[in-house]
């Protein structure tokens, strides 16, 4: 293990030697950071530890009591995990984020700079979320279409929530689906299909309401 500059690691948490820190990291009791993924044969992703690299851990970042951060896994500076959060292996996560309590990120999901995940939400695998965009609780998504059907050379595929979207709480948006730059995304709505930009959607199956109005637009 790698340590910065003034680090506060709390006694209980468990932290694997393949984790890099950078300065000014504070971990809470009861987190596991670099937790190598093990399989009893029941998943299909065949990663070892052994080929993972090391988790890293950017400036004066803050990992909540009982956040498990598995192996090979990178966050950006000043970026908060909260508390009972779970972030699987190969994900990325920007600076400056903010992964609230009970949040759920699945493998390989890529997550940009300044972007908010509220509490209790999952985030499936393959998944790619870009620059400030917030996802309200209780939001779920899923990659797989095939709902476990397995099919010979399928490769399940998370949904792209591109920059500046907001996802409303308790909506469900569904494999491969697109969420366009400044899209709104009602609460509740079931995302079926793609989102296009600056429009607001709601309903189950979500459905063109408006667009987006000129105030309601974010900008870099």
């Amino acid at each position: 293990m790698k340590r910065g500059r003034n680090c506060k690691v709390y006694r209980g948490a468990v932290l694997f030697p393949n984790v890099v820190l950078g300065d000014k990291v504070t971990i809470f009791p009861g987190a596991v950071i670099g937790r190598p993924p093990l399989s009893t044969g029941a998943t299909k992703l065949g990663i070892t530890w052994d080929s993972l690299p090391p988790v890293k851990i950017g400036n004066n970042c803050v990992i909540g009591a009982n956040a498990v951060i598995y192996a090979d896994v990178e966050i950006g500076d000043n970026s908060m995990v909260c508390d009972t959060a779970c972030i699987r292996e190969q994900c990325r996560i920007g600076s400056f984020c903010v992964i609230a309590q009970g949040v759920t990120i699945n493998y390989n999901t890529k997550i940009g700079n300044h972007v908010r995940v509220m509490d209790n939400t999952h985030l499936t695998g393959n998944m790619v979320v870009e620059d400030k965009v917030f996802i309200g609780m209780l939001v779920s998504t899923a990659n797989d279409k095939l709902m476990g059907r397995q099919k010979e050379g399928y490769q399940p595929r998370g949904p792209i929530i591109r920059k500046f979207a907001t996802i409303g709480q308790g909506s469900c948006i569904l494999p491969e689906v697109e969420i366009g730059e400044n899209a709104i995304v009602g609460s509740n709505a079931v995302v079926t299909k793609d989102v296009a930009p600056k429009t607001v959607v709601m309903g189950a199956p979500a459905r063109f309401v408006r667009d987006v109005k000129p105030e309601e637009i974010i900008s870099e």
